[in-house]
């Protein structure tokens, strides 16, 4: 996995993290948008790495652990002074190992994996062409550029040899 995926899906799930929790409403929601905020970015990476199922599960995670303390990192003044949970009398130390801990659950250990089974089982199972056409044609654009005075079976002729 190249670094620029690996920052840009970090970038993913912070900002769907943040966006999901700017509402009030969506703290009562936010076991599913931490989970869903994990998926997201799961399949950013998935569909970047195309193939096959493990390695994009495997980045997946890889992505989404590190975004995920971020993210609970972020969450926690943001629902401690922005949506003034302190008034809600909730101690702040049980409410931080709660979002905290959650973050990295649902973000990292489930979400990012799962989104990143997901695109692999679509590229896997549904998608049939799965590069191979890419590959040949690459292949094909190459001897052409080596061979530019063959004709075009004669090309041909010395792929199958």
């Amino acid at each position: 996995m190249r670094l620029q995926t690996f920052f840009i899906g970090t970038f993913v799930i912070m900002i769907l993290g943040i966006i999901f929790s700017l509402s009030f409403e969506m703290l009562e929601l936010l076991i599913p948008s931490l989970f869903f905020t994990g998926v997201a970015g799961g399949v950013f990476v998935g569909i970047k790495r195309k193939r096959p199922m493990v390695n994009c599960m495997y980045d997946g995670f890889i992505v989404s652990i590190p975004a995920s303390v971020f993210l609970g990192l972020a969450l926690i003044p943001l629902f401690w002074f922005y949506h003034d949970i302190q008034n809600l009398n909730i101690t702040f130390w049980p409410f931080f190992f709660t979002v905290f801990f959650g973050a990295i659950m649902l973000t990292g250990i489930t979400g990012g994996p799962i989104g990143g089974l997901l695109t692999g089982v679509y590229y896997r199972y549904v998608k049939k062409n799965r590069g191979e056409g890419e590959l040949y044609e690459t292949y094909l654009e190459d001897k052409i550029s080596d061979d530019k005075n063959k004709s075009p079976a004669e090309i041909l002729a010395d792929l199958d040899s």
